[in-house]
């Protein structure tokens, strides 16, 4: 297993020299030739934090006004075969205790950017990633965000196309990550090597037979995960429709040289309904993996609906049911997001069962051409092998009332709500923040050639 593990290394060193030699080579390339969207926004904000616990002697509470700053980059770039997502956003507080006396300072930082490099007239494609995220080990939420753990995640990969007919394409990749973070966080890295072989259908269909073999090394504890699905997509006149069905095998060495074997059957079936105005998508996935092997697997996202925090799990397989909901015209003046989500996990470390739910809901008014009201609400519950019975969740609810002071500077009333009940040995917790927020912004658009 040693040796399997160090040949995945070689390879990953391969896959960041191969991108830096080809990075080098589109360098030439200047992102200022086409700049779809940047834009960004800088805040100071004041406020007041209540906080009421639930403890065995009665209920203690808390007051902390604060003051903080935040700031948030997003933005689309393009320039011939190279492109550029980002989007991230950050904030520092400061937060003084009003019954001990004492300061504290918490900040968080969340985002995600992706660089790809992909010409059709070329055979090879390289991409680069970044996230930054907020994760948790174990069950069991918290009130404040920021009181997560933070990991960074590094990827690089590369990929070589050939054409064996007029209507295929054989795609053989690497792609690596690693990631940077507290305590057990540190020194988590996978590799993964894949060859994909698609064939043209029709003009809106196409089917692949793709294979995978990922390595993950997380202190100490090595794993190879092995992969194969079959996957047909087809483009509708009002959305789109995909499914995949194959399998995983895993092995797993631990420290002590004991090991370990796994399979399950895998597959994925998702539809999409979109129109200029909504989107709505259900899918359903089933698959084997764990959170170090998704170093080099999982692609940044950009959602309106990302997780305030992400469970680091171990070798799972994973059942996981969801829909999200988007229209930008509920009404005249409104706008509207749904989601929910559901999922079953089955260690195959350990053999415990877990079950996980989340949904949430975004609601936004216009009230007036200078003022707008925005309303959200999410929860997210974990259960044990009964999918029945929450033994941990919370609720959050967030307000802004916003107010157009010019172009480009707006003033905003927050107010943010989050109950967190648990059977687990811990506190029931309630926390309520008002925020008086000045916001300067800028958001530039453009195509130039």
């Amino acid at each position: 297993m040693k040796l399997r593990v160090d040949r995945a290394r070689q390879l990953q060193a391969s896959i960041l020299i191969g991108f830096c030699m080809l990075g080098a080579n589109a360098s030439g390339q200047g992102l200022s030739d086409k700049v779809t969207a940047i834009y960004g926004s800088g805040s100071v904000f004041t406020g007041v934090t209540h906080t009421r616990t639930d403890t065995d002697s009665g209920t203690d509470t808390n007051t902390e006004p604060s003051v903080g700053v935040s700031a948030s980059l997003g933005g689309n770039l393009d320039s011939g075969a190279n492109s550029l997502q980002l989007q991230y956003g950050g904030t520092l507080e400061t937060r003084r205790d009003t019954f001990g006396g004492g300061q504290t300072d918490s900040s968080s930082v969340t985002g995600a950017s992706r660089f790809t490099h992909f010409d059709p007239a070329s055979r090879f494609d390289f991409n680069l990633g970044h996230t930054v995220s907020s994760v948790r080990n174990d069950t069991g939420f918290v009130v404040n965000p920021s009181s997560y753990d933070t990991r960074n995640t590094l990827s690089a990969g590369a990929g070589l196309r050939f054409f064996p007919g007029d209507l295929t394409t054989l795609r053989f990749s690497g792609q690596a990550g690693k990631s940077f973070g507290e305590d057990e966080l540190n020194g988590s890295e996978s590799v993964t090597a894949s060859a994909d072989l698609t064939r043209r259908l029709s003009e809106r269909s196409s089917a692949s037979l793709v294979g995978s073999r990922s390595w993950s090394d997380d202190d100490g504890l090595d794993t190879i995960i092995d992969s194969a699905q079959i996957i047909y997509n087809r483009t509708l006149e009002n959305g789109s429709f995909s499914i995949g069905v194959g399998t995983s095998r895993s092995e797993t060495e631990f420290a002590d040289g004991s090991e370990s074997d796994g399979d399950a059957a895998t597959g994925f079936v998702n539809r999409t309904w979109a129109s200029d105005e909504s989107q709505t998508t259900v899918a359903y996935n089933r698959r084997l993996s764990d959170s170090t092997t998704d170093l080099s697997l999982d692609i940044p996202v950009f959602l309106d609906f990302l997780p305030d925090s992400i469970r680091i799990r171990d070798l799972v397989i994973s059942d996981a049911v969801s829909i999200t909901h988007n229209t930008t015209r509920l009404c005249d003046v409104c706008t509207l997001g749904l989601m929910a989500e559901a999922s079953m996990l089955e260690s195959q470390i350990t053999g415990a069962t877990t079950h996980e739910y989340r949904t949430g809901i975004n609601l936004g008014v216009q009230l007036t051409s200078l003022q707008r009201l925005s309303f959200g609400y999410s929860w997210q519950g974990d259960a044990a092998e009964d999918e029945g019975t929450i033994i941990d969740q919370i609720h959050s609810l967030t307000t802004r009332w916003t107010r157009q002071l010019a172009e480009n500077t707006s003033f905003s009333v927050d107010f943010n709500q989050s109950y967190l009940r648990s059977k687990l040995d811990r506190n029931d917790q309630d926390q309520f923040t008002l925020r008086l927020v000045l916001s300067h912004g800028f958001s530039l658009m453009g195509n130039g050639g």
